[in-house]
């Protein structure tokens, strides 16, 4: 027999929606930086594929005096934003994932990635974005909200 005098419980619509109202700035703000990120990583992609297409690279390695060739330099800079491209592309699949409540291990990973400084999203704007995420992830009710 139930108390009667006993607050009722909620109903899981309720609880679903209540996970989803606290789930939903820290994602949108992930998806925002992120997006930002991907399109600064792709510009700069694009700048470095320039600079090799022109003929500039040529230019600047007739002017270096130092250890480190100019086509090295590219090369390097251009895998570390393709890296950068990738990581900021899965935090952006992650933030969408924690927002829609379906995939709870792809949303705490995309906050744990946010958080690592040279990785996440425009460097040190990742970090308090991707700590709020995994904060807000943590609280029980917002855990058992996901599918």
């Amino acid at each position: 027999m139930s108390n009667p005098y006993e607050s009722p419980s909620p109903s899981p619509t309720s609880r679903s929606q209540a996970a989803q109202a606290q789930v939903n700035a820290p994602a949108i703000a992930l998806m925002v930086i992120s997006v930002l990120a991907i399109g600064i990583g792709l510009l700069g992609l694009a700048g470095n594929v320039f600079l090799l297409l022109s003929g500039a690279v040529a230019h600047l390695e007739a002017n270096n005096d130092g250890p480190i060739s100019e086509y090295t330099t590219i090369t390097v800079r251009s895998i570390w934003g393709a890296l950068l491209v990738a990581a900021s592309g899965f935090i952006l699949y992650g933030a969408i994932q924690m927002k829609g409540l379906t995939n709870f291990t792809a949303a705490r990973t995309a906050a744990v990635i946010a958080v690592i400084p040279c990785i996440g999203p425009c460097c040190l704007l990742g970090i308090p974005f991707g700590i709020w995420a995994l904060v807000v992830l943590a609280k029980p009710e917002v855990r058992d909200a996901f599918d």
